[in-house]
């Protein structure tokens, strides 16, 4: 586990669920994708609060709802907008990661709201395995199926050069090589699968069959089965 000496701050990144999932349109109406979007991120949230692995989770959006969501979840609402004044992802999570070592965070954990067989025994192994690296600028990173960065661990967060975007796992590792950190890989399905795409939801539904998925995204698929919502889903373009 990681030593008294850490403080770690987790930010999860949240879109305005009105906007969120677009690449589902053909599978999921507005409403269904939006309702999918908050099912996912209280997922993720939940899993943070059991996990217990930071003494800060925050939710980053600039989005009136997400602030909502985050206050009934237990975490902390960072507006986008006042963290950074560049557009883009990785703009904001340097923001987060300047105002975090600012207030005394010595590492920063960001994930993804879209992760929705993440558990909290794998965010324990997230944090075991990068308590377990040795040197002052530590990094674990959990990589999508796509090649992306699920999960990140980073110590001296706003020493790091964030890369989220196609293939942001091998341009993370790169950037450890670059600046001569260690790092470490963690693979697991509970971070693998985020939800973009309509192959995608069909992976989900097989590991909801599975009882692999968290309870919030179970409620939403067990919804969308429903005669009742499917008439919605399937108004979809």
């Amino acid at each position: 586990m990681s030593s008294r000496a850490d403080v770690i701050w987790a930010v999860v990144p949240v879109k305005d669920f009105a906007m969120a999932k677009s690449r589902l349109a053909t599978a999921l109406s507005p409403a269904a994708r939006a309702e999918l979007a908050r099912a996912m991120s209280e997922d993720v949230l939940s899993a943070l609060r059991s996990a217990n692995v930071a003494q800060h989770v925050c939710v980053l959006s600039d989005s009136s709802a997400v602030q909502q969501l985050a206050a009934r979840n237990g975490a902390v609402w960072l507006n986008e907008k006042t963290v950074t004044a560049a557009p883009g992802l990785n703009a904001a999570i340097a923001g987060t990661a300047r105002v975090a070592a600012a207030r005394g965070a010595t590492a920063l954990l960001v994930v993804h709201a879209d992760l929705p067989l993440l558990t909290a025994g794998a965010l324990t192994r997230v944090l075991d395995t990068w308590s377990n690296l040795s040197g002052t600028g530590r990094v674990v990173l959990a990589r999508s199926r796509d090649g992306g960065t699920n999960i990140c661990l980073a110590e001296r967060p706003d020493a790091f050069t964030y890369h989220y975007g196609a293939d942001s796992h091998a341009l993370h590792v790169d950037e450890c090589v670059r600046r001569h950190r260690a790092v470490a890989n963690v693979d697991m399905p509970a971070t693998a699968l985020d939800v973009d795409t309509a192959d995608d939801l069909e992976m989900l539904k097989d590991a909801a069959r599975a009882n692999a998925c968290s309870s919030r995204t179970a409620a939403f698929l067990a919804k969308i089965a429903t005669s009742v919502f499917r008439k919605e889903i399937e108004a979809a373009p």
